[in-house]
């Protein structure tokens, strides 16, 4: 019986993807002049943003670069990011049916608090992990594991659902069922390998599974 539903975040359960890319190219930019194309960016992400710029920023311009990062994320967040009733709805759909919902993200703790209160989410999430809370990003399980140890649940127990193939990845070596989803536009659209045991072109596609599993 499926008890913790975890979700992914950027191009999951919001479509953060062409906020972070305006983000990270603004304050590179910044840096060094030089122009990052969204799949250099893209090909960047497993850490949290303060660890890829942290390895990529010479360290007198560190702090800095941090601070401007997540300034211009919050400062794009409203002109990049739509809220998405479908996406509330389905968070509250969950919590009435009893389900614990939990994130499991690789961007770091402080923009990823910036989107789920901007998004109106906060409140319907029971637990965050974030890529600033591990030690190892996706695709290592230690995320959905923390997610499940704090959440009370086996991994029998839970679901992950991402729309990249470390999500994918990351959930088959926790051990629970995994999701991929193309619901967003913007969404990772590198092929799944492995494949999911199923793959939601809709939120309606992975709800009726999710009634489906019981």
């Amino acid at each position: 019986m499926i008890r913790a539903v975890l979700f992914d975040f950027d191009g999951t359960l919001a479509d953060t993807l062409p906020l972070v890319y305006r983000s990270f190219r603004e304050m590179w930019r910044g840096v060094d002049g030089r122009e990052r194309s969204d799949e250099e960016i893209l090909s960047l992400f497993g850490p949290p943003e303060e660890e890829i710029i942290r390895q990529r920023v010479p360290e007198e311009q560190l702090e800095a670069s941090l601070e401007e990062y997540y300034s211009l994320y919050q400062k794009f967040h409203e002109e990049e990011v739509e809220q998405v009733p479908q996406m509330l709805q389905l968070l509250r759909d969950l919590k009435e049916n009893g389900y614990q919902v939990g994130v499991v993200t690789g961007k770091g703790r402080r923009s990823a608090e910036i989107s789920l209160a901007k998004l109106e989410m906060a409140d319907l999430v029971d637990i965050l992990v974030t890529g600033s809370d591990v030690r190892r990003y996706k695709p290592h399980p230690e995320g959905i594991q923390k997610a499940l140890s704090q959440l009370g649940c086996s991994p029998e127990e839970g679901i992950y659902v991402g729309d990249s193939p470390g999500d994918v990845h990351a959930g088959l070596a926790a051990g629970v069922g995994t999701v991929g989803v193309r619901w967003f536009v913007g969404s990772d659209s590198r092929p799944f390998d492995p494949k999911p045991q199923l793959v939601a072109e809709s939120v309606e596609v992975f709800q009726n599974w999710l009634t489906s599993r019981g």
